[in-house]
């Protein structure tokens, strides 16, 4: 049912993110000179036996970017017989030759590309193989083939619903697929659209989400085979690419991102502003729960070698997690994490919210029931020098421990600077985090750098749109 109120609030929120005329003039100028500077520099080290085109990729290609937001992809499409060595290579050479005055670096995805900053604008040179449909060689050879099929499909009005899509969950924190975010990407913004048709049914659709029996694909109803699709894919949200149904663009959408849609698309439809729309501020003044939780937040900061940003953000996420899970096995409980890198300082935070920084000297172990013999056995063994052994009211053995350390920090502290390898630093940070690393409570700190103040105020934020 048509809702007049929200369908005028759509129209606005439409105008602010359309760009004009001169701005695509201008981006049409800009994107031609660096295609035409990438191309040169193919001739002119004479590659061209192993390039076949050079094309425009990417929501700039497709006419779906938000106004002064444009990100402009260029694909470098190699010919198949091209070894991946070679593929490699080149098409990081072509890349950081052509765009040598714009400083560019390294990126990675599922293999490296190169990207700059030409006059304010993003641009990614990805290069990717000329394949036939369907016999993928790299993972970026699906990229041309998902700009012809969205160029086919979308009008000028579904692209228009894209754009107010993308604007939607860049406000809620949950567009782009980057390591560091798990959201939804352009293309899955695209592809929303094909299915639903709008933005508007596109939030309606997840405001009633089901995990249980929905996979998304534009060319099968939404229940069509739900099982079968949810044991090849394992996760949260399954919605197939088009291009080639045998691949989940959700499995890149972390289900906290898939979470925030649903929860935030309900709160939208039950009361809708143009603050879902925007950059929103910190619901409240984190201040005062700074000040009631800061014996509670541990943090732990360490700087790292220069290296591509999206590798660091990686290996952050699993090495807070590595963490999280052992302090966990020790008997803390961390209620809540954030982790940020900070590339301008080279600084990685993790911040960590602790139900209590202490816990009680004594523990205990459950062990198996008594009917198993092999297992008392071995728990009994394993378990030789705890002081008090007995059996409980269910039958199950169990003994007493004294923990050796009852403060998190002393103990997390302990296990970095002594037994590192029992948490499983990722080896890239490995050597950058034992020499520099250091862990401190909030309350130790009354005055903390703008880094890890916005680390923890992330760890303390409260969306009063969702909630």
């Amino acid at each position: 049912m048509s809702n007049p109120s929200i369908n005028k609030l759509i129209e606005g929120i439409l105008k602010e993110c359309t760009p004009t005329s001169e701005e695509e003039i201008n981006l049409h100028a800009m994107a031609n000179k660096v295609k035409n500077k990438l191309e040169s520099c193919v001739s002119e080290n004479k590659l061209g036996f192993m390039i076949k085109e050079i094309v425009l990729g990417g929501s700039f290609a497709k006419g779906t970017w938000l106004k002064n937001e444009a990100d402009i992809d260029i694909f470098i499409k190699f010919k198949n017989d091209v070894d991946y060595g070679h593929f490699e290579a080149y098409g990081k050479l072509i890349g950081m030759q052509s765009l040598k005055e714009y400083s560019p670096y390294l990126r990675y995805a599922d293999h490296p590309y190169v990207e700059a900053y030409v006059d304010g604008v993003k641009f990614n040179i990805v290069p990717c193989y000329d394949v036939s449909f369907g016999d993928w060689k790299s993972a970026a050879d699906r990229s041309p083939f998902h700009t012809s099929y969205v160029i086919s499909n979308l009008n000028q009005e579904k692209k228009n619903q894209v754009r107010v899509l993308k604007k939607f969950l860049k406000s809620l924190k949950i567009y782009g697929a980057e390591i560091s975010i798990e959201g939804f990407s352009g293309y899955v913004c695209e592809v929303l659209i094909l299915k639903f048709g709008s933005f508007l049914s596109t939030i309606q659709f997840f405001s009633t989400y089901s995990t249980v029996n929905s996979v998304i694909s534009i060319t099968k109803p939404v229940d069509h085979e739900p099982e079968k699709h949810k044991k090849i894919f394992d996760s949260f949200l399954v919605i197939l690419d088009p291009i080639d149904e045998n691949r989940n663009l959700g499995s890149a959408i972390s289900s906290r991102s898939v979470a925030t849609l649903i929860q935030g698309s309900r709160k939208f439809l039950s009361n809708p502003g143009t603050n879902y729309f925007g950059a929103e501020p910190l619901s409240h003044s984190n201040n005062d729960l700074k000040d009631l939780l800061s014996s509670f937040i541990l943090v732990i900061e360490f700087k790292f070698s220069d290296r591509p940003s999206d590798v660091i953000c990686w290996q952050l996420k699993k090495m807070t997690r590595s963490i999280c899970k052992f302090v966990e096995s020790y008997g803390f409980r961390i209620l809540k994490y954030n982790c940020n890198v900070h590339e301008k300082e080279k600084v990685c935070v993790i911040s960590l919210l602790y139900e209590s920084l202490t816990i009680p000297k004594l523990s205990f172990k459950i062990g198996p029931e008594i009917f198993r013999l092999h297992d008392v056995e071995k728990f009994i063994e394993i378990n030789d020098n705890s002081p008090l052994k007995w059996l409980d009211n269910n039958s199950r053995t169990r003994c007493l421990l004294f923990r050796e350390f009852t403060n998190a920090k002393v103990y997390l502290e302990f296990v970095l600077k002594n037994k590192p390898d029992l948490i499983g630093i990722p080896r890239g940070l490995k050597s950058d985090f034992i020499r520099t690393f250091k862990t401190y409570t909030l309350d130790q700190y009354p005055s903390l750098d703008e880094h890890i103040k916005n680390t923890v105020s992330e760890l303390l934020y409260t969306d009063a749109r969702v909630f």
